[in-house]
């Protein structure tokens, strides 16, 4: 059969249906309707949007491609700071995105009461699984952080000190056999195995075993294999063609990490949750069940999502922060000379290290870690809220229409030279009382309402107190043990970095000698 004979049929009455031109004149239709459709969307976009008096990079708002490739390459959070240091404290970077670098949007976006404008989830995270505190509506939250709160009450924190003294000082033994050995080491590993080991712990019940056995868990290695593929699970929501483009090159990755992950921390959840053994242990699983089977307690698959969401969130973050102060430190040898002078005047012996003594007699080094919290935030991105539909939202006094999704971007705005002096520069004198009361100081006029690393208002994180506490404790054992010298291959270590949702942190290669006595003072 000819080829043409196929595009070509007539009826009885030899009239002609389709012919290759008439053939032709169709595909060129529906090129012509979906460009002109895609022409209409990008103008609609940048000159006729309700948000389109709002300033940022016309390019971005015409393409929102683009901003999702960036996130695919892991470099889209440093181009939103650019951004703003662009255009200013506003920034409207995609169609409907809209984020701020400024105190007063933290009030007026993530304020508590009524004025909180309600919590965006991106569709790619919409799975339809159980509930947890990041990931619900405000009924919900309200109900999970009522059966949490206990877990981080100061009574249960003195409990837990005694737990996380275990991991400290097996951190310290870990490191004493790297520093008898003579060779550099990734603190970013070993900071790591902590933080895992100890959060397992208080949530499950069971340590992850990264310190004793020098290794990764392979839970916990999945779980960072999860955080990158985020920006994948986001972007598959865009359109079925993408979803299934993107499936093809890493569907079967993505599938598997995600049901390893889930199988394991629910199996480890209900082991903890039957486990009569370890009641009245103190920890969060036993101190979240105490109001179990009550009319607002948690179920037990809504335990078990919700000490799943711990061990990512007072694990992963926190080995951030002490990577990232760790790092800034080593690279700034007179603020970390005064740290480690602090710690080891403050203290006759290691042992005397405790909460309460870490807090009360180290304000140098509780500066050290809110300057890492501003240069190295854990959480570097937005978290996003939407304006309801049929609503509106009063930000920085502008109004802003429904369905915008707005936040305070952290990098931005903590890197911004309107928010703080010397803003790219490692300066804990800049959070010392002196520095706030003395108008000589050249950090007397740094808006430091605006560093809210934490996050603001009803939604703020749970953890916070926990968090301060285990970073003052491990970082002032290590500094009151050891010496460290950052090795020449991580000096750029911070500015070599991608994200995708937390830091990617690549080895953060240190020496580490036993501290050379000096009469143990």
């Amino acid at each position: 059969m000819a080829l043409s004979e196929v595009f070509s049929w007539r009826t009885n009455s030899d009239k002609l249906i389709l012919s290759w031109s008439n053939l032709f004149y169709v595909i060129f239709a529906i090129c012509a309707v979906n460009s002109l459709r895609i022409l209409y969307t990008i103008l609609y976009n940048v000159y006729l949007h309700p948000l389109r008096r709002v300033p940022g990079p016309q390019l971005w708002i015409a393409f929102p491609i683009l901003q999702h490739i960036s996130s695919l390459r892991g470099n889209r959070e440093f181009k939103i700071r650019e951004f703003h240091e662009k255009y200013g404290d506003i920034v409207r970077w995609a169609p409907d995105h809209v984020t701020f670098s400024n105190a007063q949007a933290w009030k007026d976006i993530y304020g508590h009461g009524h004025t909180e404008v309600p919590k965006y989830f991106p569709p790619g995270v919409r799975d339809g699984g159980t509930p947890n505190i990041v990931h619900s509506n405000a009924a919900d939250h309200f109900r999970f952080r009522r059966a949490m709160l206990p877990a981080f009450s100061n009574a249960a924190l003195n409990q837990q000190e005694t737990l996380i003294m275990v991991y400290v000082d097996l951190l310290k033994e870990r490191l004493h056999e790297v520093a008898s050995s003579g060779q550099p080491t990734d603190i970013v590993e070993w900071y790591t195995f902590t933080t895992f080991d100890l959060i397992g712990d208080l949530a499950y019940g069971e340590s992850f075993n990264g310190l004793r056995e020098r290794k990764q868990n392979e839970w916990v290695g999945n779980i960072q294999k999860m955080m990158k593929l985020y920006p994948i699970l986001v972007i598959s929501s865009l359109s079925p063609l993408i979803m299934k483009l993107l499936l093809l090159a890493a569907g079967p990755q993505i599938k598997k990490s995600k049901a390893q992950h889930e199988q394991m921390s629910k199996a480890l959840a209900m082991k903890r949750i039957q486990n009569k053994d370890q009641e009245h242990r103190g920890d969060f699983m036993d101190l979240m069940m105490r109001s179990r089977g009550e009319k607002h307690g948690l179920t037990d698959l809504e335990l078990a999502s919700n000490s799943d969401t711990l061990i990512v969130a007072g694990s992963e973050t926190t080995a951030t922060l002490l990577c990232g102060v760790t790092y800034y430190l080593l690279s700034n040898p007179e603020s970390f000379a005064t740290c480690r002078d602090e710690v080891r005047s403050a203290f006759s012996s290691a042992d005397e290290i405790t909460f309460k003594t870490a807090t009360a007699k180290l304000p140098y080094m509780m500066a050290c870690l809110d300057e890492a919290l501003r240069l190295f935030p854990p959480i570097p991105l937005t978290l996003s809220r939407e304006i309801p539909a049929g609503q509106t939202a009063v930000i920085m006094g502008q109004v802003f229409p429904e369905k915008t999704q707005v936040g305070v971007h952290h990098l931005a705005t903590y890197h911004s030279s309107r928010n703080f002096h010397l803003a790219k520069e490692f300066h804990p004198e800049r959070w010392l009382p002196e520095a706030k009361s003395d108008p000589k100081s050249p950090f007397f006029n740094d808006n430091r309402e605006a560093h809210k690393p934490f996050s603001f208002g009803p939604r703020d994180c749970i953890g916070r107190n926990l968090a301060y506490h285990e970073m003052r404790l491990i970082l002032a054992h290590l500094l009151w043990t050891f010496d460290l010298t950052l090795c020449e291959s991580a000096k750029d270590w911070a500015e070599e970095q991608n994200i995708f949702a937390l830091w990617e942190k690549p080895p953060l290669m240190v020496d580490i000698r036993a501290r050379q006595a000096e009469g143990d003072t």
